[in-house]
């Protein structure tokens, strides 16, 4: 069961949210802001450059963030806004710290995790599950959490989501992707037999990055 305090809310207000951070770290404001959310809907969030798709029936926001297209409405999302100067400056380095945070959380519930760090991810795949990208974690060669990344010249954003649960059928008739290929590229918390916990491990991490991001309605 997940903590009451994690707030569900519209596409638009998460990624709203999300991008005010980091404006906020870049001009200042702030030097490390992070939330762990949910979506209120089921929907598809783009990767910043990528051309919204023809007759879709579900809703669709833009990432501030770059990647493939990730269906949300069954996952946890969180985002850490940071300085790039205090992770290593390189995206490659602050990405694979963040990974490396996120596993640990994973790892201290028992779920042996991989960080990927070979090249060669996401290159022109439309959806996130087609292949994993540095940074990004597996488990058993299943994509467990999905990562994705956007750097200005002096702060980072990182977004990222873990399906609680994966409706694999709805899923293929969403994306076209057989039920078959799915299975064999995503895990969710709950085939792993893990949920809240997760939730209640990766807040306690990311509390060490303080402050929260204000949510004035949830009191995150």
């Amino acid at each position: 069961m997940l903590p009451s305090t994690v707030e569900k809310l519209p596409p638009e207000e998460n990624m709203r949210r999300d991008e005010e951070a980091l404006l906020s770290v870049e001009s200042g404001q702030n030097s490390c802001l992070w939330r762990i959310y949910r979506w209120d809907r089921l929907c598809l969030s783009l990767g910043r450059h990528q051309v919204p798709p023809r007759n879709l029936s579900l809703p669709v926001v833009k990432r501030p963030t770059g990647g493939g297209a990730l269906l949300h409405g069954w996952d946890v999302s969180f985002s850490v806004a940071a300085l790039r100067e205090s992770w290593g400056a390189k995206p490659r380095r602050i990405y694979l710290r963040i990974a490396l945070l996120i596993a640990e959380s994973f790892r201290d519930l028992g779920i042996d995790v991989s960080v990927v760090r070979s090249s060669g991810g996401y290159r022109g795949a439309f959806f996130c599950f087609s292949t994993p990208s540095p940074g990004e974690l597996t488990w058993r060669g299943r994509k467990i959490a999905a990562v994705a990344m956007r750097t200005l010249r002096r702060a980072f954003l990182i977004q990222g989501s873990v399906y609680l649960h994966f409706d694999y059928a709805l899923a293929s008739q969403l994306t076209g992707a057989s039920e078959e290929v799915l299975r064999e590229r995503i895990v969710s918390l709950e085939e792993v037999s893990a949920g809240g916990e997760f939730v209640s491990v990766l807040r306690k991490k990311l509390s060490r990055l303080t402050p929260v991001c204000p949510d004035r309605r949830a009191g995150l």
